[in-house]
């Protein structure tokens, strides 16, 4: 961020108050660039990083982000807003193994008990605890 910096932590600071608690836990500003060549430090390029999904709807409120933040300055700090989009990784919980009562384990055991491959075997008595498992009791 070089002499820009202040900028940049100003915005990051007040981001929850500029952008809405709805928008500030999924985007972040992630870039500021001035026009080069200007002494005065106005019209910027702000980057903004967010889920693909959310780009649409939050390409409606960029007219009124833009101007929060330049009002929150007191001059046209920004003077673009460039949305950069990512994907994010699907969420993925671990199964939890079902606690099994032990009338369950046996009817289990016994419904198994006459398969000689070990692999079906095992396999249907994962099946079998995940149903048993998820019933009511």
């Amino acid at each position: 961020m070089g002499k820009d910096w202040s900028l940049y932590a100003a915005l990051m600071e007040h981001w929850v108050a500029i952008v809405g608690a709805d928008y500030a836990h999924q985007t972040a500003p992630v870039k500021i660039t001035f026009p080069h060549g200007g002494q005065k430090r106005t019209g910027a390029q702000l980057t903004i990083r967010l889920p693909s999904g959310l780009g649409f709807a939050f390409s409606h409120q960029i007219p009124m982000i833009q101007s929060r933040i330049n009002s929150y300055f007191g001059y046209e700090a920004i003077g673009r807003i460039v949305l950069a989009t990512y994907y994010p990784e699907p969420k993925t919980e671990k199964p939890r193994k079902a606690a099994l009562s032990q009338g369950a384990e046996k009817t289990l055991e016994k419904l198994t008990s006459n398969i000689e491959n070990n692999e079906l075997k095992d396999s249907l008595k994962v099946l079998g605890a995940s149903i048993f498992g998820h019933q009511n009791p």
